[in-house]
């Protein structure tokens, strides 16, 4: 085989690589999306219209009546968004300090035993949740938290150990040619800690705020533990309990679970740009 044919036949197996690459990838995205759309298209159909076959992708006979249980129970669900964004707003308050504090002071702030102290921490990760269950429900109990939104928030002012390990790897990357060049012009430890290092790792932080939004948002063993009052109930609690009421309303229960993804769409969507530039970033330094 001639030279000539060799070259001209690695580009287009190249090409058909990347062709069924393609192939692979909308077809992987199509099958993560279709539940959803099952799920936005039958929380506006009807109760007796939700199984019909074929399935109506476009609601002939749409309807609100699902959307409208969400308020007009015992508790509106406005009232379980309000308890979710102030738990979540208060839990990243506390995550973007304690985090990022931390981070930085394990990267860039030398201290008698900073590794040791760091490698403890990083322990305390095979640590399964269960086992530290009942010993923080004693505390809390002890401190009057429970029933009160303070216990699903109050934690994440120490630090979780993931966010400190992911903000510890971004201030790492940061030259400490900077540090030491803002300390010459005067800066403190806070100082350049906010004005220099942390405005140099935003993509690490989005991606912080993001994750811990997550697992805020949707956390429901810590609610079921420790909230009592349903009018104090978080959106995967109340969701839950709507779901055992209206165990045959399906239009009613995909309903509450479209309120519920909403806002972690938009978030998702705000803030994708930071997401794209931090897994570039990761990649170049790798």
């Amino acid at each position: 085989m001639s030279v000539k044919a060799k070259k001209t036949r690695k580009p287009n197996e190249s090409i058909a690589v990347k062709i069924l690459l393609s192939i692979l990838i909308w077809g992987m995205g199509l099958a993560m999306i279709v539940p959803f759309v099952w799920m936005l298209s039958t929380s506006f159909k009807g109760v007796n219209d939700v199984f019909s076959f074929p399935i109506e992708w476009i609601p002939r006979r749409p309807t609100l009546n699902g959307y409208i249980a969400l308020f007009s129970g015992r508790v509106s669900f406005v009232t379980y968004l309000f308890n979710s964004v102030k738990v979540v707003v208060i839990a990243l308050t506390g995550t973007l300090f304690s985090c990022t504090m931390a981070g930085y002071a394990y990267a860039k702030i030398p201290f008698f035993g900073r590794n040791k102290l760091f490698m403890i921490k990083l322990m305390t990760t095979m640590l399964p949740g269960m086992v530290t269950m009942i010993p923080t429900y004693m505390i809390y109990s002890r401190l009057h938290l429970v029933d009160t939104h303070a216990a699903l928030w109050i934690g994440s002012f120490c630090g979780g150990t993931f966010g400190v390990f992911l903000m510890r790897q971004a201030f790492i990357t940061i030259p400490d040619s900077l540090i030491e060049a803002a300390r010459v012009d005067g800066a403190g430890h806070f100082r350049t800690f906010w004005s220099v290092a942390l405005p140099n790792v935003k993509t690490s932080v989005a991606t912080l705020l993001f994750m811990y939004f997550l697992w805020t948002w949707n956390d429901y063993e810590r609610p079921l533990l420790y909230l009592w009052s349903e009018s104090k109930y978080t959106l995967p609690l109340a969701v839950k309990s709507f779901s055992d009421d209206q165990s045959t309303n399906y239009p009613a229960i995909m309903a509450a679970n479209v309120f519920m993804l909403m806002p972690i769409m938009v978030f998702f969507i705000t803030c994708q740009r930071f997401f794209v530039e931090s897994l570039v970033s990761s990649g170049i330094k790798g």
